[in-house]
């Protein structure tokens, strides 16, 4: 008896997991090669490129509209200074595009600021709105949805998680940049405010987590995960990010050749692909959190524990047979439960 106890234990793949954090070794493996096999099967790099496309359309208007805005209260040349630390979170070629952005609109900066910083911020607007709902698009693709929310909830919808992302921007923004100003200005010792500097980073990566945390909650057509469900993709997308871009950094840096192939405009495709890695690394935690939720039976969604079939979400509504089963049906969004037979399938 003790045997077959352990033997059935060693093939538990997780069908029966109430937490993501408690899925066996054998339930990570399945999920993790069909994280690999949806990301190919949905083309999410060219999602990406599209969400990238938006993100760059919007980089430039919003640069206007935080000097300008920055200006009507503050000395528009002390912001050149913020844009440096701004920056340095990004490729150096990436970063040397928005600090002469920066520098061009401080040069112009004078009369007429407000209405610089209204239609840059409208324009900012609008263009994140479009990023923000080509992303809503891939996160359903991801997760099995079809959209089924009217325009005005839809339009609405993308309104609000577009100004939540903008806010999330904001306090990524003060962390970086007007945290160490702050802290230098208050009266501490030198150890405590060098500590006190380095916390940004740590502080920065909760902003980071939270923006990706409501993405994955509010952005999909589907009854929202709870969670626990979306801190697993949440975290990995985060850190998956910071590495990345300090990765992409340092090949930039010391092997790439784009200002060799591309000419003038070398910079400027080195900040779309920055976009394009983001983009995709927010993706990539999104398929992650859907195959998790795919490897149980247990009902995943906030509220009332559901049976399978009316949770009004493909992946809590789903079981993956095994490892290959992606799902045939995440475009249309038709769930189809395996049977009990197929459930315990561990192939």
């Amino acid at each position: 008896m003790q045997d077959t106890t352990n033997k059935h234990r060693g093939r538990d793949r997780g069908h029966n997991t109430t937490s993501p954090f408690a899925m066996p070794g054998l339930g990570w493996k399945d999920t993790l090669l069909r994280v690999k096999r949806q990301i190919e099967a949905n083309h999410a790099t060219l999602i990406a490129a599209s969400i990238a496309f938006y993100a760059f359309l919007g980089i430039f208007p919003a640069i206007a509209a935080f000097i300008s805005i920055w200006g009507l209260a503050f000395d528009p040349q002390q912001v050149q200074g913020q844009i440096e630390m701004l920056s340095s979170v990004l490729p150096e070629d990436a970063a040397s595009i928005i600090r002469q952005q920066a520098l061009s609109v401080n040069n112009n900066a004078g009369t007429g600021m407000s209405i610089t910083a209204i239609a840059g911020l409208v324009f900012t607007v609008y263009s994140a709105s479009k990023g923000m709902k080509g992303l809503m698009a891939g996160l359903n693709i991801i997760y099995g949805e079809k959209e089924e929310r009217g325009l005005i909830k839809l339009t609405l919808r993308t309104w609000v998680l577009t100004g939540a992302m903008m806010v999330m921007t904001i306090l990524t923004l003060g962390t970086i940049a007007v945290l160490p100003p702050l802290i230098a200005w208050l009266p501490f010792g030198d150890t405590l405010t060098a500590l006190l500097t380095y916390i940004r980073w740590p502080i920065l990566l909760m902003l980071v987590i939270t923006a990706i945390t409501i993405l994955y909650r509010y952005g999909p057509d589907r009854a929202p995960s709870r969670v626990s469900w979306i801190s697993v993709g949440s975290v990995t997308a985060t850190l998956l990010w910071a590495v990345g871009s300090i990765g992409f950094s340092i090949y930039i840096r010391n092997f790439s050749s784009y200002n060799q192939t591309y000419g003038t405009i070398g910079a400027v495709m080195v900040l779309l692909l920055w976009f394009w890695l983001s983009a995709f690394i927010v993706l990539l935690g999104a398929a992650l959190n859907c195959e998790l939720e795919r490897q149980t039976r247990e009902d995943t969604t906030t509220g009332k524990p559901k049976p399978m079939g009316e949770r009004g979400a493909w992946a809590a509504d789903t079981v993956a047979r095994d490892n290959h089963d992606i799902g045939e049906n995440a475009f249309t969004n038709v769930s189809s439960v395996p049977t009990g037979e197929d459930r315990h399938s561990d192939n």
